[in-house]
């Protein structure tokens, strides 16, 4: 037997040389660690990259907008000889598969929604194509082709921008890469300046060229932060490239909004304007293959990370893990051969104190031989007496509870048997009271689809509980949509995304809908007008009540005829007819609000008051009409003169005013009006193809430096329009001049 103290310091040895292999192996695991730090960045960027519902996004901006399905259906619309149709439906088949790779995704019913529209659009575009290829608008102009159809570009921009603000979240100062080039491919194609330019060419516009020239700055600043982010000379040439392109559009947007002035048709527009877009397009092809070589070095580097701690662990699993391993094998075998010797020796000093203790309990030396030897036997025999009476007690107890169970049993069934006749009599009252409710809702449900207005009943904010076909021709929604498995919320997510509600977060503004909605209709029934813009924008009377089991009923009215009436008479009482000018009502208004705004600001303000030169001799030899045609053409050179801060009324004849806000000093104002003197005196050419010229007189009172007084500045202008009319007319004269004129002969006067 080996002695216990040798054992001891067996087992001191083997611990200190785990414990060294312990510390190694701990070294080994913090190289592994370090190792996988390194490469934290780079696995970051690669799983950011390799996100697939970014590269949806991308991939579906790509396909509707700069070269793909939008571009090629405007320009099959401006250029239909030659045949860009047939490449549209190929973009639309593009289109499709990048929507099933999206629709493939866990999309949220926000993406849902914003995914129908789309689709919506899609269904559209597929129809105006067809037409297109079947010559049906081949006798149109391509404006007039454009209005024909039913395909709302803006609506699925706007679908498109919440996708990607989903996906991407708010567009930061520091955006990822992937990001900076989707929102580059929106500066530049569908909703950026493809899209604006040619719908301002189909459309005449004015804010679309405005849209336009935003879109151009958007895609240059974002082309400056590519610039930045470029890492090889490859990648800044194809941002020059681009860079080239965007700048030829500019011009364009220039040329064309000139060319719009002098009345020359789309067609003629597009072809003097018309870019080279293929290097731009492979310019930003270059920009993507980096960002996917980008993605795959990503990937490589995780990959050489993730191979130097495998191999690490290897190393250590070899070097450190199995000797240690070894070592407790040795341990366990040290053990397995001294506790049997160990176990042998209790197992004797047990023995013989268990006999010893036997022997004290069985001490019988009291007692007969005979009686000690049947003292087992009859304990055995008392137990098992014992036992049979207990399970006769447990047997008789057990029958009781049977019978008591039975007789509850009894009564139970009965009292089902009661209540089942009962039901049944109940089901058959039932039965024939569905029989004629459904008559009832049959006939009721035949009245609401005869109505002229929409209806649409939900239980609360969720469940649609029914609808009719009217309400969905109203709201411009395919009837499909609606269904019992939709709910109130959807219907507004889907109205938000599509821009009913004004722009901002969809999700936030059905919130905030469904929030006034649950304050007003507490109060009664809510009434409200609502402008959809469906197929054909309308505007709805909307009354909508929440019935005491907490179902909502919603009623649509058509009043967009009453709508637009309203807001002609409204147009009419603060403008002129003839010329569309404000008139002397909104003049009043305008100036008493600009002069609250100049007192409280400091800035300078000036009057113009305007009175043409040779207008009468017009009316009296070409008659009121040609009168008139000068008076129009000569309001629309005076928008067009004025910027957006300033006001123009025609306050009689041939009379107007001129409020002008933000002025440095009253000199500004004489420049511009010798500027406007200028484009008054161009001639005029009347329908019946005469030429005629007319000039005018200007007189200029500026704010505060004349007066601070209204009625005393109209004076003062006045003043010194008679001043420019008395001095020879077809000039400016401004009240200063006036001023010195009437004190010239006060001072000759008084040095006599």
């Amino acid at each position: 037997m080996r002695k216990p103290g040798s054992l001891v310091g067996i087992i001191q040895r083997h611990f200190v040389r785990m414990s060294a292999l312990a510390v190694l192996l701990c070294c080994g695991l913090i190289f592994i660690g370090y190792v996988l730090a390194d490469t934290k960045e780079e696995w970051s960027a690669a799983v950011e990259l390799r996100d697939p519902r970014p590269l949806a996004v991308s991939r579906l901006r790509h396909q509707l907008g700069y070269g793909g399905l939008v571009h090629h259906y405007l320009n099959s619309i401006l250029r239909p000889e030659n045949a860009l149709a047939e490449t549209t439906t190929f973009d639309l088949g593009a289109v499709r598969g990048a929507m099933l790779d999206f629709q493939s995704l866990d999309v949220s019913p926000l993406e849902r929604t914003a995914l129908t529209i789309i689709n919506d659009e899609l269904d559209q575009v597929h129809v105006a194509l067809e037409q297109m290829k079947n010559g049906e608008f081949a006798d149109l102009s391509p404006s007039d082709a454009y209005a024909s159809f039913d395909v709302d570009l803006d609506r699925m921009a706007n679908a498109v921008s919440t996708l990607a603000t989903v996906t991407f979240g708010e567009f930061g100062e520091t955006p990822p890469h992937h990001q900076l080039l989707s929102e580059f491919e929106a500066a530049i194609g569908l909703d950026g300046i493809v899209h604006h330019l040619k719908v301002f060419l189909l459309t005449a516009d004015p804010k679309r060229a405005e849209r336009t020239y935003d879109a151009t700055a958007r895609a240059q600043a974002l082309l400056e932060q590519l610039k930045l982010r470029a890492a090889s000379n490859a990648e800044r040439e194809a941002v020059r490239v681009i860079n080239q392109t965007v700048l030829q559009y500019i011009a364009g947007i220039d040329l064309a909004v000139e060319m719009m002035s002098q009345g020359r048709t789309p067609q003629e527009i597009d072809a003097a304007i018309r870019v080279d877009d293929m290097p731009a397009i492979s310019g930003y092809a270059t920009l993507v293959s980096f960002e996917m070589a980008r993605m795959e070095r990503g990937t490589e580097a995780v990959g050489r990370g993730i191979l130097i701690a495998q191999i690490t662990a290897l190393l250590i699993f070899a070097l450190f893990v199995v000797p240690f391993v070894l070592l407790f094998v040795r341990i366990t075998l040290g053990l397995i051969q001294v506790v049997p010797q160990w176990a042998e020796a209790l197992t004797t000093v047990a023995d013989g104190l268990a006999k010893e203790q036997f022997e004290k309990n069985q001490d019988y030396s009291g007692l007969p031989a005979e009686l000690a030897a049947l003292e087992e036997p009859f304990a055995a025999i008392r137990r098992t007496l014992w036992f049979r009476k207990e399970q006769a007690l447990e047997g008789e107890a057990q029958v009781d509870t049977m019978a008591a169970e039975n007789e509850q049993m009894a009564t139970k069934i009965a009292a089902v048997n009661d209540d089942l006749r009962m039901a049944t009599r109940r089901a058959e009252k039932a039965a024939k009271e569905a029989a004629k409710a459904s008559e009832d809702v049959n006939m009721m449900g035949g009245v609401i689809e005869a109505m002229s207005h929409g209806v649409l009943a939900t239980r609360g904010f969720d469940g649609i509980l029914f609808w009719n076909l009217r309400l969905s021709e109203l709201l411009g929604i395919p009837s499909g949509w609606f269904s019992r498995d939709r709910s109130l919320h959807e219907l507004l997510l889907y109205l938000a995304t599509r821009g009913d509600f004004g722009s901002g977060d969809p999700t936030e503004t059905v919130q905030n809908v469904i929030s006034f909605m649950g304050e007003k209709l507490t109060e009664g029934v809510l009434r409200h007008d609502l402008s959809i813009k469906g197929n054909d924008e309308c505007v709805l009377a909307l009354e909508i009540v929440r019935r005491g089991d907490g179902t909502i009923v919603f009623s649509a009215t058509d009043i967009t005829a009453r709508h637009e009436l309203a807001v002609a008479m409204e147009q009419q009482a603060i403008s002129d007819p003839l010329t569309g000018l404000a008139n002397r009502t909104a003049l009043n208004d305008f100036t008493s609000s600009m002069l609250k705004h100049a007192k409280r600001s400091g800035e300078k303000a000036a009057i113009l008051a305007l009175d043409l030169d040779g207008f009468k001799p017009i009316n009296d030899h070409y008659g009121h009409g040609a009168g008139d045609e000068v008076l129009v053409e000569l309001a629309d050179r005076l928008r067009e003169e004025v910027r957006e801060t300033d006001f123009v009324a025609r306050t009689g004849g041939d009379e107007f005013i001129l409020v002008l806000l933000h002025l440095d000093d009253g000199m500004g104002a004489a420049r511009f009006a010798n500027r406007l003197l200028r484009a008054i005196e161009v001639p005029v050419r009347l329908s019946s193809g005469e030429d005629v010229s007319v000039s005018g007189s200007i007189g200029i009172s500026v704010f505060p430096d004349h007066t601070e007084d209204l009625t005393l500045l109209y004076r003062k202008a006045d003043e010194a329009l008679y001043g420019a009319k008395a001095a020879g007319r077809n000039c400016v004269m401004t009240y200063d001049e006036i001023a010195a004129e009437a004190e010239e002969p006060a001072d000759v006067a008084k040095s006599a």
